[in-house]
């Protein structure tokens, strides 16, 4: 079980990250209709009426026999971005018995440093990391010229859906192989570091299996943005093919896993659904991200993952 936990704290990691990376930007006066590749750059290039933003993140996984949720509120002020949230597990095992457990977290990044708390038991820790503070920097910035027509090659087809005054409602294919380009440049440019993937073995398995998962996957999402402000309204991923993929390819590899693991993975590969959610939410819920009192004196660990201090206590039923 360990084990499984040391891998799904870097799913849980990526969700994260991916919270930030979701907002996207939006903008663009008012014009006749326009075909979808148009009103997605022109949605992407955009800049910001306002940099601040609140926004609501879910992250719903479920398989036969275990179901995780991530939930979490954030806010975002032009490169900073903090994040209030939870992690939630429930398993059932092969005894009918019912374990569940819940990890409550926050975290603050200013440019390029991050610092990510977390209770996985009765004490909060915490633990920083370059690496993710600086792709969460590049996820929430306005994008540049660049940037944009990196974002635009990540795209196979958009078909607006919807074009009011106020609002623009897209549904958005990815091309799965640039996105899998994408995944390989970044796993190359930011190898393990400490604090993320202290097993540079487990890491570039994961992120190779990521890769090919990808390439075979069928992604899509529903992104609604406001024509005043250009930001994201609300934002629908379906990454239940992604997750089924990557599982198929982890169990192609010729690696014989554990067998707690191979039947997860097989269970992955057939039987799972994992979708993501973000909403925007006013202003005023701001006051909802604030990092716990008892946290300010969390314990400072070197590794969010392998550090031999950190445990989860799962209480069974």
């Amino acid at each position: 079980m360990n084990k499984l936990i040391n891998w799904g704290g870097r799913v849980f990691a990526g969700a994260l990250l991916c919270g930030s990376m979701m907002l996207g930007t939006a903008s663009a006066e008012e014009a006749p209709a326009i075909d979808g590749m148009e009103a997605f750059r022109e949605a992407i290039s955009a800049p910001v009426q306002n940099p601040k933003q609140v926004f609501r993140q879910d992250l719903q996984f479920f398989v036969p026999a275990l179901r995780a949720e991530l939930g979490m509120t954030g806010y975002t002020k032009g490169h900073n971005l903090q994040i209030t949230g939870g992690v939630e597990v429930v398993f059932i095992g092969d005894d009918g018995k019912t374990s569940d457990w819940k990890i409550p977290f926050f975290l603050d990044q200013k440019k390029k440093e991050m610092t990510i708390y977390f209770k996985p038991d009765k004490k909060w820790f915490k633990f920083q990391t370059p690496t993710l503070a600086a792709a969460a920097a590049d996820g929430i910035a306005t994008p540049d010229e660049q940037n944009v027509e990196e974002i635009i090659s990540s795209v196979k087809s958009v078909t607006v859906l919807r074009e009011t005054d106020a609002q623009r409602t897209m549904l958005v294919q990815l091309d799965n192989d640039k996105m899998a380009d994408l995944i390989a440049n970044y796993s190359n440019q930011n190898p393990p570091d400490k604090g993320t993937a202290d097993d540079p073995e487990v890491h570039n398995t994961f992120m190779s299996c990521l890769e090919q998962g990808m390439r075979r996957a069928n992604v899509w999402y529903v992104w609604t943005v406001d024509k005043s402000t250009w930001q994201t309204i609300t934002m629908s991923y379906n990454l239940s093919s992604v997750v089924q993929e990557t599982a198929r390819v982890a169990l192609e590899q010729p690696h014989t896993w554990p067998k707690e693991l191979d039947d997860i993975l097989t269970r992955i590969a057939y039987y799972s659904d994992m979708k993501s959610y973000t909403i925007s939410l006013n202003n005023d819920a701001k006051k909802l991200v604030v990092l716990p009192e008892e946290a300010k004196t969390a314990e400072k660990v070197e590794d969010l993952f392998e550090d031999s201090t950190v445990t989860v206590t799962v209480p069974a039923k």
